[in-house]
């Protein structure tokens, strides 16, 4: 059984591996989860800046065309490889509504479009959204055409999704099998977690296996066949994969990460890593906020020792540090904390010289 403090380090030299180009990162990852939010970037930027050789903010939307991606719903929304998605996909067998099939013909007729394009062929009155509030027909018509995989996500344009028709997916795999493989992509991505937390990531793909009994043994089956790694860590089970990708942390290096990277995703187990309480509060009203809208981790060596907040304003960043406990005092901390602050400015295209840094 690794102790505590092996365990922590195993967790960030598995996902932390040495900068790569993106493709390479992205095929050691697996799965990049994405999000609107930019604040002072998106989610699957911040998240790449830390594993691709001198990544820019927005790379991964510029190169994704030429990439062998695309996007899709794993225990999240986001970048994914087209034989994974072909794992996804199909997700039913129900028939295309009148609807439907009119979009999917229009754009087959006319090539890859946003929903701007499709209202001036079948309209766009106003409906009600998933989330309770409204939004264009043809818009949500084409967003349910990708959940079901008959429209891909072909590029975008300024953050906005250009779709076209995908290609019919026939399933070589079992359901079974197919489930397996989206619980081994899930542990790629994420690195080791709890059982119960990989389950309930993976509940929705219950059109695949209705039982939850029936999900538990395919897991337990990858178990025992050797193919998912099982350690104990403090009388708490952890399920891994054994990527084999060992290696070194960076001495006396701060890292500013995502609040979705696989490093922190699973805040169960990051409240165990690190013995304090992480929130992502962008949607807790502001009185109640603890942390800050997009308060991001601060990895210091190989402890998380609080979190930034960072802003671009009139083309100047300003990052503002907090800490769980207290900040360490080693002048090496405040080096490593400007070298980080010089990093995401060069990341975001900024000069490094207009950067302000506070420590609340």
């Amino acid at each position: 059984m690794p102790s505590l403090d092996q365990f922590r380090k195993r967790v960030l030299t598995d996902s932390l591996f040495p900068p790569c180009g993106l493709a390479d990162a992205m095929e050691q990852l697996g799965f990049v989860q994405a999000d609107p939010i930019r604040c002072p970037a998106r989610a699957q930027d911040l998240i790449l800046r830390q594993r691709v050789k001198n990544y820019r903010a927005g790379d991964l939307e510029r190169c994704y065309p030429e990439l062998d991606l695309e996007e899709c719903y794993l225990f999240a929304y986001g970048f994914l490889s087209k034989d994974l998605w072909g794992i996804v996909h199909p997700k039913t067998e129900k028939e295309l509504s009148d609807e439907h099939r009119q979009t999917l013909e229009v754009i087959r007729q006319h090539g890859p479009m946003h929903s701007k394009d499709l209202e001036s062929h079948v309209g766009g009155e106003r409906v009600q959204n998933y989330w309770g509030g409204f939004s264009r027909s043809a818009k949500m018509t084409m967003e349910a055409l990708h959940n079901r995989g008959a429209l891909r996500v072909a590029s975008r344009n300024n953050g906005i999704r250009i779709y076209d028709a995908a290609k019919e997916l026939e399933p070589t795999l079992s359901n079974e099998e197919r489930l397996q493989q989206l619980m081994l992509a899930a542990l790629q991505a994420m690195g080791a977690t709890t059982r119960r937390f990989l389950l309930s990531e993976l509940s929705h793909f219950k059109y695949l296996i209705e039982s939850v009994a029936d999900r538990r043994q395919c897991l337990q089956a990858l178990i025992d066949a050797g193919r998912i790694r099982v350690d104990i860590v403090d009388e708490v089970e952890y399920l891994s994969l054994d990527l084999g990708r060992r290696g070194r942390m960076k001495a006396d290096t701060v890292r500013i990460l995502a609040p979705f990277d696989p490093i922190v995703r699973d805040r169960t187990r990051f409240e165990h890593l690190w013995n304090w309480t992480y929130r992502f509060e962008a949607y807790t009203p502001k009185p109640k906020r603890k942390l800050g809208y997009y308060a991001m981790p601060v990895l210091w060596r190989d402890q998380i020792v609080g979190w930034a907040n960072a802003a671009v304003d009139a083309g100047r960043l300003k990052v503002d540090f907090g800490y769980a406990d207290r900040r360490p005092k080693e002048r090496v901390f405040r080096q490593a904390v400007e070298s980080e602050v010089n990093r995401l400015a060069e990341f975001l295209g900024l000069d490094e010289s207009a950067q302000e840094i506070s420590h609340g």
